[in-house]
């Protein structure tokens, strides 16, 4: 007995050094890699022209783009005035204001798995005009103006992402309108439909479901917002005198504590996770100016980019670095924007050097998200 458990205990012995051996030897070494594929594109549409919103997706491993690419894909339209998408694990979310819409699909067949009422889910009051998501934990948290058409108060949801059933609402404030995470808050922009009389942030801490409001005199009319880092950064869209000539519009810092700080102009901004890119083209003022501010060091920069007519969105792919800015076409009858055509949309290396033109793309042009993933590849 004593023999044979030594002659087992050698034999894998050599085994274990056999292995050991192949796997530094042989065996391959597979390694995750971000990739990024290619920028879903909803566009509004316009309402008087009679379009309906629409989506189009551009590959640019290919050098592709995919016109009215949900309508393809379900043989139906997105609705009217679709003004959000976003993508949380293999999903794609489409928000649409005016039909009380969002869409959940198959990010890579954009067919659709479940169409969610916002009013059935949250009553004909509180689900009105669905305006952004984002998804944390397997739930997915989205906005509603619901009651402020009222001069009530605006909602946000959340509801789990396989069955989607309501899990948790929070009051926020007037006409909430953007929404971002950092650390375990969530932060909400009430934009109080540009009347300044309460505009806020809401601030949701979703370990207790506290909300807190945030307010300032820097806070005239927040709109879009995103987090760098451990700072939520908000778009404001300022004040319009009675000619509606736009001033006091840009990107504002705001803290964990609730300091508020303006940092850069823009009147249309985006994120690559570590600086922040704007449009400043205010409203009745002329020319158009492209800044860069750099989260880490507070500094910013200018930048000229090519063929640009009139800029309607500006996103930064986070995986590239590659920067896209997509402009309304001129029409050709008024040599002002055509808001009833397709756009086209620009691909900038991260020196800012023009890689591609995609024509036509969305009408109405409104939110981008990028097709980022993983790719395991061999060393």
């Amino acid at each position: 007995m004593k023999k044979y458990l030594l002659s087992f205990a050698v034999l894998m012995m050599g085994t274990a050094l056999f292995t050991a051996c192949s796997n530094d030897d042989d065996e391959p070494v597979i390694k995750p890699v971000d990739v990024s594929n290619g920028m879903f594109l909803v566009g509004s549409g316009n309402k008087k022209a009679g379009i309906d919103g629409n989506l189009s997706y551009i590959d640019y491993t290919k050098g592709t783009v995919t016109s009215n690419a949900f309508q393809l894909a379900n043989g139906k339209s997105v609705g009217k005035t679709a003004n959000y998408i976003m993508t949380y694990g293999n999903k794609l979310y489409i928000v649409v204001d005016a039909e009380a819409t969002i869409w959940v699909c198959d990010k890579q067949t954009l067919k659709v798995i479940k169409q969610i009422s916002t009013t059935a889910l949250l009553g004909e009051k509180d689900g009105l005009s669905p305006r952004a998501a984002v998804g944390k934990d397997g739930l997915l948290y989205f906005a509603c103006y619901g009651d402020s058409y009222n001069g009530g108060n605006g909602i946000v949801a959340a509801i789990d992402t396989i069955n989607f059933a309501k899990q948790k609402t929070y009051t926020v404030g007037s006409y909430p309108n953007g929404v971002t995470l950092c650390s375990s808050y969530l932060f909400v922009t009430n934009s109080d439909y540009g009347s300044n009389v309460k505009p806020s942030l809401s601030k949701i801490d979703l370990t207790n479901g506290t909300v807190s409001e945030i307010k300032d005199a820097a806070i005239t009319n927040p709109m879009e917002i995103l987090t760098v880092g451990n700072d939520v950064y908000y778009l404001d869209y300022g004040t319009y005198d009675e000619n509606w000539n736009q001033t006091g519009a840009g990107v504002r810092k705001v803290t964990l504590d609730g300091k508020v700080t303006k940092v850069v102009d823009g009147t249309a901004m985006c994120t690559d996770g570590k600086k922040i890119y704007t449009v400043n083209a205010p409203y009745g003022a002329s020319g158009t100016n492209y800044l860069i501010y750099d989260a880490a060091t507070g500094t910013t920069t200018s930048w000229e980019p090519a063929d640009v007519f009139s800029p309607a969105v500006i996103a930064a792919d986070p995986i590239t670095g590659n920067i896209f800015i997509v402009s309304y076409q001129k029409n050709p009858d008024t040599g002002y924007a055509g808001y009833a055509l397709p756009s086209y949309t620009n691909q900038y290396d991260a020196t800012g050097k023009l890689v591609k033109k995609y024509e036509g793309t969305a009408t109405g042009p409104i939110s981008v998200v990028f097709n980022t993933g993983v790719k395991y590849v061999q060393e």
